[in-house]
């Protein structure tokens, strides 16, 4: 199942977060979720992606904050979009970029045991670091009683992180109180750029015709 992008300009255009987002998660996108130990910050318990709904329109996520919490089927109303440089610095918000559009890209995760294993390379992202990625090894580490889970988390292409195609931006979905989500929006092809460039030349080459002939 792909991830289902939500209009994101308007939040991000305001400088200061508003905190007027509303937040109700409903369950995991594979339920019953299996678990996994972490450490660094340390959580032993559920992980994996969540469904539910953002200002009324349906999305997935993951989440982005170990040690915080929330309720499922709970309206929550004070959530602000921050764009995910902000959040996390460039380096981490561009390795978050890549895994999360290799998942969109490839259409996973499929099952309970993947899910988990998506949400804790998420937290592996955010929360290390040594340097490097390894959910073996580093300051942040996973490890999952559920041979199937462990196997994915052995699994996990770290190689390959820096080569994957960006096709979606991970913003943090941000509550004072309560914990923080991620949320996508889609960037643009280079061919669309390149449109854009061509329609802003265009209408720069327009008006400095009108104001030759003014």
């Amino acid at each position: 199942m792909k991830f289902k992008t939500i209009a994101l300009a308007a939040a991000l255009a305001v400088a200061a977060p508003a905190f007027a987002d509303t937040v109700k998660l409903t369950d995991f996108t594979f339920s019953p979720a299996t678990s996994v130990s972490v450490s660094s910050p340390n959580y032993s318990g559920r992980a994996g992606q969540f469904t539910g709904f953002l200002n009324g329109d349906s999305f997935l996520t993951y989440c982005t904050d170990v040690l915080q919490t929330f309720a499922f089927n709970t309206t929550y109303t004070d959530y602000s979009v921050v764009d995910g440089v902000t959040a996390w610095g460039a380096e981490k918000s561009l390795d978050l970029d890549r895994w999360i559009s290799q998942l969109n890209t490839d259409g996973f995760p499929i099952d309970a045991a993947m899910s988990a294993a998506a949400q804790s390379a998420v937290w592996e992202i955010l929360y290390e670091t040594s340097g490097s990625y390894d959910l073996a090894s580093g300051t942040f580490q996973a490890t999952s009683a559920d041979a199937a889970t462990q196997g994915y988390l052995n699994a996990v292409n770290w190689a390959g992180l820096p080569s994957f195609a960006v096709t979606l931006h991970v913003n943090q979905l941000f509550s004072r109180e309560h914990q923080d989500f991620l949320v996508t929006t889609p960037v643009p092809e280079p061919s669309t750029y390149a449109l854009f460039a061509a329609g802003l030349a265009g209408i720069g080459f327009i008006a400095r015709r009108r104001s030759r002939r003014s």
